[in-house]
């Protein structure tokens, strides 16, 4: 990602915003005369009244104290030159400053749990190894070095488990363009993965990525040195679109000292930067609407997952990501313009594949499973879906086509749960790489999930190439076989080095017996 100096217009989507500020030794009204003026265009042109006089309400009262003589107020209670008093062309319209005892919940959400109560598997749809809680011990506003800051703290639950925060402005502050700045000092240690990032408010209605994710940064907790940033979109051949930017610190770590991360985001473009040095400008491309939508942020720090792996016994806890502020600014003057339409199919993976795809690998007289959808998924790695007329049942398989650059796979998803636990083995046939030595499988229901890897077991040949594998259901362990929507998914194929596969892996004959 590439740090900028813009400044973009926001947006903030609620019907109510309250927005109060109580200034650090960073306080932003050194640059501009207060934190909370100016107007805040929200998605449909309108404007939101700002808190400028600070007392927790947005109310006719809000004027910015000491409007020079002779100059007017508008809608936000300030005058122009009040605005943007250090005349940079860019106005704070919301931040949070962590100066307060509690974390401020007109601002902010706790999200808790595995990811199962989101409708995410257990993980965090990442095979994250946390549990994440409001409790005091995992987040708090503390001092730190004379400055109040936000601390999320990753932590060993004496069980042999993790437990850390994740907080989102979901459905209270919403952003639509403008810079956004983040002052953090981030974690450190095999396995520790911290993050400040946004997804789209329309995360309910389109499933990721077609909603966009903006990360602002992410730090692997073993690559303390680098940040990354990155942009998530579907594309438009319906796949995972993926731009990210690494940047190394020429020296120290990020876990040194605080640094301020940025992203300058208009219709046009997203500029990331560090410490107001630009990293990366991506441009906004025909297929990437995700990101003329409005978004709401999220911080977290997550333990384990696919991208920095499982800690191990170099890592050590607490480890705790300390914020000192975010804070929102609009471009003066910018011109918003109407946000595109929504047209679901466009933003959903796979949008392009056949809607019965799925149904071609499963076995003909086996119709338990109704309508399949199929989704790929990976950074990288995510396999491209088609058909094949080599089959072993039926007219056609269904064919995986790897790239072997990073971890990837696709699964098979029901419209709705079905109970298989009258049933003790899962059978399917595939036709891979001879190379091909290693691979996951996975089952899951709304609330569990569970694997096996197919080099545990034997297969027998069938023909054409396709070999069989008969799977016991009770080797998924703790998989709630009363209700699953994902009977089948297919994950990360590696030769006997771990190295990840290249080529066609051929999908059919999937039944339960």
């Amino acid at each position: 990602m590439k740090h900028f100096k813009h400044l973009l217009f926001l947006s903030i989507l609620c019907s109510l915003l309250i927005f109060t500020n109580c200034g650090d030794s960073d306080d932003p009204v050194a640059d501009d005369t207060t934190d909370t003026t100016g107007d805040t265009n929200t998605d449909d042109g309108s404007t939101a009244v700002l808190d400028a006089d600070g007392d927790g309400v947005a109310d006719a009262d809000d004027t910015c104290a000491d409007t020079p003589s002779g100059e007017t107020v508008d809608s936000s209670g300030c005058s122009d030159s009040q605005k943007d008093a250090d005349g940079d062309g860019y106005t704070l319209t919301w931040s949070d400053e962590f100066n307060e005892a509690a974390i401020n919940t007109i601002n902010w959400n706790f999200e808790t749990g595995d990811g199962s109560d989101y409708g995410l598997p257990a993980g965090w749809g990442n095979n994250e190894l946390q549990i994440y809680t409001s409790e005091a011990d995992n987040i708090a506003i503390i001092e730190d070095d004379t400055m109040s800051v936000l601390s999320i703290t990753a932590l060993e639950d004496g069980n042999g488990g993790y437990t850390s925060s994740k907080i989102t402005t979901k459905d209270k502050v919403s952003i639509r363009f403008g810079r956004i700045e983040v002052k953090a000092k981030m974690p450190q240690g095999q396995g520790i993965w911290p993050a400040i990032w946004m997804l789209g408010d329309n995360d309910d209605l389109v499933a990721w990525p077609g909603c966009g994710e903006i990360d602002i940064a992410e730090v692997l907790g073993h690559e303390p040195s680098t940040y990354h940033a990155t942009l998530h979109y579907t594309n438009d051949n319906f796949g995972k679109g993926e731009l990210q930017e690494s940047f190394d610190l020429s020296s120290g770590t990020f876990s040194d000292d605080y640094h301020i991360f940025g992203t300058e985001w208009t219709d046009q473009s997203i500029i990331f930067s560090v410490d107001e040095v630009e990293i990366r400008n991506i441009p906004i491309e025909e297929d990437m609407k995700e990101f003329q939508r409005s978004f709401y942020l999220i911080m977290n720090v997550a333990i384990g997952g696919y991208w920095p792996g499982n800690p191990d016994n170099t890592s050590s806890f607490p480890q705790s990501m300390l914020v000192d502020y975010i804070r929102v600014y609009s471009k003066d003057d910018y011109q918003v313009p109407a946000a595109p339409a929504l047209i679901i199919e466009e933003e959903t993976l796979g949008g392009n594949l056949p809607s019965d795809i799925g149904n071609k690998a499963i076995k003909e007289d086996f119709t338990l499973f109704g309508d399949v959808v199929i989704t790929p998924y990976g950074p990288t790695g995510a396999p491209d879906v088609y058909l094949s007329d080599l089959a072993i049942d039926g007219d056609y398989s269904i064919v995986y086509n790897f790239p072997g650059i990073s971890w990837g796979g696709a699964w098979f998803e029901l419209d709705s749960g079905v109970n298989i636990s009258g049933y003790s083995e899962l059978h399917f046939s595939v036709k891979m790489p001879e190379e091909l030595y290693e691979a996951e499988i996975k089952l899951e229901s709304p609330n569990s999930a569970a694997a096996i890897f197919i080099d545990d077991y034997n297969a027998i040949s069938v023909e054409d190439g396709f070999v069989e594998y008969t799977i016991p259901l009770s080797d998924f362990e703790d998989l709630d076989l009363l209700n699953v929507h994902i009977p089948f998914s297919f994950w990360n194929p590696k030769d006997e080095n771990e190295s990840y596969v290249l080529g066609e892996v051929f999908f059919d004959n999937i039944y339960l017996e």
